[in-house]
């Protein structure tokens, strides 16, 4: 089974209140998330600052302030290679946003994409990231598990697959394919535009003229893995 390390080097949260949303973590991954996208079994384990997380293990990340120009919280992977998480507390509570949201965004990417080079192609023939929050990442189409807040996500659905059914998002907030609601964004790549990034009230059209910001997820995505920069939006 796969073993997640989740860490607290964040001196604005408690260890005890990190602790509190680590069943939430786990039930989210191991019911929701799995039963959508079969991202297999996953063990949560809080481990102390101090306290090295067992080899090959993910982790999951508190730290005080963010590294990347407005990113409150993003998924990347580690020196060995291996994916991590990261949730910048002093940031996210400045931004008066959700930690528990910001951190299962993170975590419910990085099971869908665990290496950052997933991507869906519609019938235009057009690649979408696959980002799995970001289309519902506002915090009000969140719900609860255990009194811990978690985020929405979409279901394979949302990008228009052939042979999926059902429910956009998990909680049914979207109804069409492609859908981004009030608060979202995703990113598309256009084989004549470049990688183009729609939000809630452009979601059925391109923002013309848009260009890939550095160290964006659709920016990255056209270059090769070692030049992969943290991204600088709110939660990746």
């Amino acid at each position: 089974m796969l073993q997640i390390a989740v860490i607290n080097e964040s001196t604005a949260i408690s260890d005890a209140d990190v602790k509190k949303m680590v069943p939430a973590f786990g039930s989210q991954w191991n019911k929701d998330l799995n039963s959508v996208w079969g991202v297999g079994d996953a063990a949560f384990t809080f481990s102390a600052n101090k306290t090295a997380p067992a080899s090959g293990s993910w982790w999951v990340v508190f730290l005080d302030d963010s590294d990347q120009a407005s990113a409150l919280a993003y998924h990347d992977l580690t020196n060995e290679g291996l994916p991590i998480s990261k949730v910048f507390v002093k940031t996210i509570l400045a931004d008066k946003a959700s930690l528990s949201v910001g951190a299962t965004h993170e975590i419910c990417e990085m099971a869908v994409d665990p290496w950052l080079n997933g991507a869906y192609q519609d019938i235009q023939g057009t690649f979408w990231a696959g980002e799995v929050c970001d289309p519902v990442e506002d915090t009000q189409y969140g719900y609860d598990i255990g009194g811990v807040l978690v985020t929405d996500f979409v279901t394979p659905s949302w990008f228009g697959h052939e042979r999926a059914k059902g429910p956009i998002d998990f909680k049914g907030h979207a109804h069409a394919a492609f859908q981004v609601l009030t608060g979202g964004y995703a990113q598309k790549f256009d084989p004549q535009k470049g990688w183009q990034q729609v939000t809630g009230a452009q979601a059925s059209r391109t923002i013309r003229g848009s260009k890939a910001a550095p160290g964006s997820r659709r920016e990255r995505r056209a270059r090769g893995w070692k030049n992969w920069k943290a991204s600088g939006r709110r939660w990746r």
